[in-house]
C-alpha cells in the first residue's frame, strides 16, 4: 500500500492510479469492511486521527484536484 506523502502533481500517470485504487483500499479498510490490511503501517496517521474516515476521504478529494 502506497499512501505517498508528496502532493500528486508529482506523480505520474501510472501513479496516480496506484494511489487513487490504494487510497480506495485504505478506505475499505477504515470502514471495516476487509480483513486484509487491517494494521498495515500507511494507514497509522489515518487511525490517529479523530475521525478517520474524514481523513482519508479529504486525502482522496485532494488526489482528483
Amino acid at each position: 500500500m502506497r499512501l505517498w506523502t508528496l502532493h500528486p502533481k508529482y506523480l505520474d500517470a501510472k501513479g496516480l492510479v496506484a494511489l487513487w485504487r490504494e487510497a480506495l483500499l485504505a478506505q475499505a479498510v477504515l470502514r471495516g469492511e476487509t480483513r486484509g490490511y487491517r494494521h498495515h503501517p500507511q494507514l497509522i496517521r489515518f487511525y490517529e486521527q479523530s475521525n478517520p474516515l474524514g481523513s482519508i476521504a479529504c486525502y482522496l478529494g485532494i488526489v482528483i484536484t
